[in-house]
Parts: C-alpha cells; sequence; structure tokens
C-alpha cells in the first residue's frame, strides 16, 4: 500500500498538482468545532469558500465523461481539486451515494457496490491529495434508490415518512452510517473516519415532512416536525458514535417550522400562503441543537421557493433576511453556520442576463461570509467541473462574470482573511496526518498559546436537469 501512495505522490508531482497544505495556510488535519469557529490541527481557524458538484462519484467511475480533456493527462478528479484549491475554494459538497437509479452505492441493505465505493476511494485520496476538503451527504430525501424511500421499501415500509420513525428503517440506516465510518480506503488505506480529507457528514439531503401540502385544506402535523427532530437527533449521536473524529450537520434547507418565534417565521418563504416551509417537517434553531450536531447549514433557492412573489421581497432582500435570522441562531447555539448549497436558475445565459439576474444573487450570499461573523463558509450550486457536460440552469462556468468577478474575488479574500488570523489561544489540536500518509496521530496535546504557533506535520434536491 505504501507503494500506491509513492505512485500517488509522484503523480501529483508530475502534474503539477499543490501539494497539500501549500497554497493555504488552514485547513490541515481533520476539522474540529471549538467555540463556534471551525479549527484546523494546527489550531488556525478555517473558512472557507466551496461549491457544490453533481454526480461526482458516477464521473470518478468514469460514467460521465468532461467536454474535452484535461491539461497533463490529468483525471477528473484530480482536475477538479488541483484547478478549485488553485482559485482558493477549498471545500466541495458532493453525494456520496448515487445521483441516479443508473449507478447506485448501496444495492440492498448492507450490500454496495464496489466500483462505487472505489470511486469514492479515488475521489477522497485526490481531494487529500490536493489540500482540499469534503461535505459528503449519506442519503437523499428526493430519491429512491440510494435516498429516503429505498431505505423504507427494504423495511418493507409504504411511505416516506416512515424513514423517521419505523425502527427498521432506522436501523437500515445506522447500518450505512457504520460501513460508510469504516470502510477502508483502498487507496489510502485509512477509514473514512480517519480521512483528513472529509470536513462533514450531511445526515441527509435536504430532509422534508411528506405530507401532501400542496392540497388544499392540507395540514401537515406539528408531528412531523417532532418526528423529524427526534430521528435528527438519534442519526447524529449514531454518526458520532460511529465517527467521532469528523463534523456532522443535518444538511437542510433550513426552515423553521411549529413553534418557532414569529420573527424567524416571517423569514420563512410563503409565496402562496399555504405556510408550507413551516409545514415542511424542519425547524432550523432545533434541528441544530443537538450536542452531536457541529455546525448549522443552510440551503437558499430563491427559485424554487418562488421568493419574488413572497410578499412582494426582491430576492437580495429575502436572502439579507433569511441569512441575518439563521446566523443570529447560530450564534446563539455558539455553532458555527455555512451556507452549503445555494444557486440561481438561468434560461438565457447571456453575459447581460448573468450579470443582471445571477451576479446579485451571490453577491449577496458572498457579502454574508464577509460581513457576519458567524457565517465561516459557503458552497454554490453547481461548480462546473466537467466543462459544461451536467448541463445544468445552475451551472457556473468559469468565464461567466459570477465565476470571475464574484466567485473568485470572494474566494482570494477569504483566504486572505484567514491567513492573517492568528493561531486561536486554548485551542486543542486535533487529529494530523503523518507525513508518511498512514494513521492519525494522538490529538491528546496541550492547548496550543496563539503566540507560539504549532508545528503541523501533514501529508503530501433536487432532481435537477443533466
Amino acid at each position: 500500500m505504501a507503494f500506491r501512495w509513492l505512485c500517488l505522490a509522484a503523480a501529483v508531482l508530475a502534474l503539477g498538482l499543490p501539494v497539500r497544505g501549500q497554497n493555504n495556510t488552514a485547513g490541515q488535519g481533520i476539522i474540529t468545532v471549538q467555540d463556534g469557529k471551525f479549527v484546523d490541527a494546527g489550531c488556525r481557524e478555517f473558512q472557507f469558500s466551496g461549491g457544490n458538484v453533481w454526480m461526482l462519484m458516477e464521473a470518478a467511475a468514469g460514467k460521465l465523461k468532461p467536454n474535452g480533456a484535461f491539461p497533463n493527462g490529468q483525471t477528473v478528479t484530480q482536475h477538479l481539486f488541483s484547478q478549485a484549491v488553485a482559485d482558493n475554494i477549498q471545500v466541495i459538497r458532493a453525494f456520496a451515494h448515487g445521483a441516479t437509479p443508473n449507478f447506485i452505492l448501496q444495492t440492498a441493505p448492507g450490500e454496495y457496490n464496489e466500483e462505487a465505493f472505489m470511486a469514492l476511494d479515488q475521489i477522497i485520496a485526490d481531494a487529500d491529495a490536493a489540500g482540499a476538503k469534503l461535505i459528503l451527504t449519506l442519503t437523499d430525501n428526493w430519491r429512491t434508490d440510494d435516498g429516503l424511500l429505498g431505505y423504507v421499501y427494504w423495511a418493507g415500509g409504504k411511505h416516506p415518512e416512515e424513514f423517521y420513525v419505523n425502527s427498521a428503517v432506522i436501523a437500515l440506516y445506522k447500518n450505512h452510517q457504520r460501513a460508510m465510518a469504516n470502510r477502508v480506503n483502498t487507496i489510502t488505506n485509512r477509514k473514512y473516519k480517519d480521512e483528513p480529507a472529509i470536513f462533514a457528514w450531511d445526515l441527509i439531503n435536504e430532509p422534508r415532512s411528506h405530507c401532501d401540502i400542496a392540497k388544499p385544506n392540507a395540514t401537515c402535523e406539528a408531528g412531523e416536525t417532532a418526528a423529524i427532530q427526534a430521528w435528527i437527533q438519534q442519526a447524529a449521536d449514531n454518526m458520532k458514535l460511529e465517527d467521532p473524529n469528523h463534523t456532522v450537520t443535518v444538511g437542510e434547507e433550513g426552515f423553521y417550522g411549529f413553534g418557532a418565534p414569529a420573527a424567524s417565521l416571517a423569514t420563512n418563504p410563503n409565496s402562496d400562503n399555504t405556510g408550507w416551509a413551516t409545514k415542511s417537517g424542519q425547524n432550523f434553531l432545533e434541528n441544530h441543537r443537538p450536542a452531536s450536531i457541529d455546525f448549522c447549514a443552510t440551503h437558499i433557492w430563491t427559485d424554487n421557493w418562488a421568493v419574488n412573489t413572497t410578499d412582494g421581497m426582491n430576492p437580495t432582500d429575502f436572502i439579507s433576511k433569511w441569512v441575518a435570522q439563521r446566523a443570529a441562531d447560530a450564534s446563539s447555539l455558539g455553532k458555527p453556520l455555512i451556507i452549503e448549497e445555494f444557486g440561481k436558475q438561468l434560461q438565457d445565459f447571456s453575459a447581460a442576463s448573468i450579470a443582471e439576474t445571477r451576479d446579485p444573487i451571490f453577491s449577496a450570499i458572498y457579502a454574508s461570509l464577509q460581513n457576519l461573523d458567524s457565517v465561516k463558509g459557503v458552497a454554490y450550486w453547481e461548480h462546473d467541473y466537467l466543462k459544461g457536460a451536467t448541463k445544468s440552469d445552475n451551472l457556473v462556468r468559469r468565464g461567466y462574470s459570477t465565476f470571475t468577478n464574484i466567485l473568485l474575488p470572494a474566494a482570494k479574500a477569504v483566504g486572505a482573511k484567514v491567513a492573517a488570523l492568528p493561531p486561536i489561544n486554548g485551542c486543542v489540536p486535533g487529529p494530523v496526518m503523518a507525513s508518511t500518509g498512514g494513521g492519525i496521530t494522538s490529538s491528546l496535546m496541550s492547548p496550543v498559546n496563539s503566540s507560539q504557533p504549532p508545528s503541523v506535520a501533514t501529508s503530501g434536491r433536487k432532481l435537477l436537469a443533466v
């Protein structure tokens, strides 16, 4: 296995990929949360600009091809992470399960597609080699295969709501958590729970109540919200049991639900006056309250939520109020907040349309990263890593003004901001990778004095159209 790592290191140098830690002063080792901040293994605060990618597992397995070759013979994942780090995009969020029925990870309870798992192995190894971090989702509300409804059917259930309350379904999900935490990467020879490239686990992508809130006079009882809350507590506690090293969050949009203060509920979208967001089953503050949830996360989709017709509100005004309320709640919990998924759909990809309709949305969200203390990271949808092959109306290509005029300067500003921060006083360093690439060194060190920086040893939703 050491030989395989030597080969990987040689490939990194031959292809001109950035060496881990070379282009950024923060982000080494496994990231933890301390005093409302993300902290790396060197006791430096970690903030980030990131991106979401679509069908990465499929692309890593060769099932989805880019529109054209990458330079120097790079693979899809090598190019993705090396280019992202060069652009100061330090975190990539991706599904750690199938995005379509054509290529799934878990084919039956406890049975896994080794080809898919090896693709995940490659993703993690290449992210680590480039110095990038990953947010990985464990399952998805919006699909059956490798998703919520698949677990229900496996357990003999019929209704989506059973995912949150049926003990047999929950047991299957917990088994999957164990399988993911203890998977031994065929390239790094580390268990996933020991991989420094993994930044966080999303318990599920966008959990929702499955009451039919679209029908006239339909109601979703508060019990649905309570059931999802109980599931979050149970799932997060179990993930910490299986993987005590990595951070965990819910993976939700961040609506306020039954029992939330009126001021919080007022920031929900409500374009059709049904109160659908309140009835979604989510309740942002309570969902992120459990001690086993390390940080708060939210998604923002002004198009999907028809925000332009919500009380006649301008989408950028909606975003400002949405983020401010959730940032305040995150601060009250003593936890960092990230905007882990947001985007703006386009039908017209002309330069004028992009500048007029998408750029203001992105500017508003990146402003929150600079101006709100509890907002520690953002990740836009959709990062273009396949030269336009995914053909999404949310795709942000490198030549668009959104990328050149907003994303790149904002990412650079975040990097400069973090680089100027001193090591965190009183920090307890987290696990660091040994220089050989094998194993995790002990994290039981003395708290760090900020006047003496530590030495750190490091190695080398939605069914979107595609």
